[in-house]
């Protein structure tokens, strides 16, 4: 099947009848979803649904079980179209401090520390590294939609400078200086935001889908 229109559609009909009787099953793997010529099985799906509501802090229960599974296969399909771009285009750059923020942020809301995070992973038959790679796609990602369309995300200046005059009353110098950077960054960033959904959804567009 091709096409985002489908997705959704089938998503629904596929896993309507999916649920997990055991919180902890040990789960035959088979093929559910082929995204161009990679794969996304069913132990793809239930480590996507449990890392979304550990993350998520949600209690593992069939109900969330439930609601998160349109939700996860949907990431999954995602997921795999970015990935086979990123090795298209061979990017290996990514901000690792990013990273590292994200897990330290992710720790910090469970009240816990990375190490803390990991022995979650583990107490859920969930592999932590998995959860690591899936953002680290999201920032190679990243990098291919900037190194894609960096040269197309001129800012208006007159706009930028229409909204610094209206809240610089009152502001030194360097303080309205580092409001219109954050400005400009900000428009940078929501341009590139842009850019990045137009791409995944042409290639969703194009990218043969199959469900099994």
């Amino acid at each position: 099947m091709r096409g985002n229109n489908l997705i959704n559609l089938f998503v629904f009909i596929l896993f309507s009848n999916l649920f997990f009787l055991d919180l902890y099953p040990q789960i035959n793997n088979s093929i559910v979803v082929k995204v161009g010529n990679s794969l996304i099985t069913t132990v793809d799906i239930q480590n996507e649904i449990t890392t979304n509501l550990i993350i998520n802090n949600q209690k593992i229960t069939q109900v969330n079980i439930d609601n998160n599974k349109n939700y996860a296969i949907k990431n999954l399909i995602a997921k795999t179209i970015k990935r086979s771009e990123i090795n298209k285009y061979k990017i290996e750059n990514y901000n690792k401090k990013d990273l590292k923020d994200y897990i330290e942020n992710i720790a910090k809301n469970l009240n816990t520390n990375q190490n803390g995070l990991k022995e979650i992973f583990k107490k859920t038959n969930i592999d932590y590294q998995i959860f690591v790679e899936k953002h680290k796609t999201e920032l190679l990602w990243n990098t291919l939609i900037f190194k894609l369309y960096v040269n197309q995300t001129n800012v208006n200046i007159v706009e930028v400078d229409n909204e610094v005059e209206i809240i610089k009353k009152n502001k030194s110098k360097d303080e309205i200086n580092k409001i219109k950077k954050d400005i400009l960054n900000k428009k940078k960033r929501e341009k590139l935001s842009l850019f990045s959904r137009s791409h995944l959804t042409n290639l969703e567009n194009s990218v043969v889908i199959n469900f099994q």
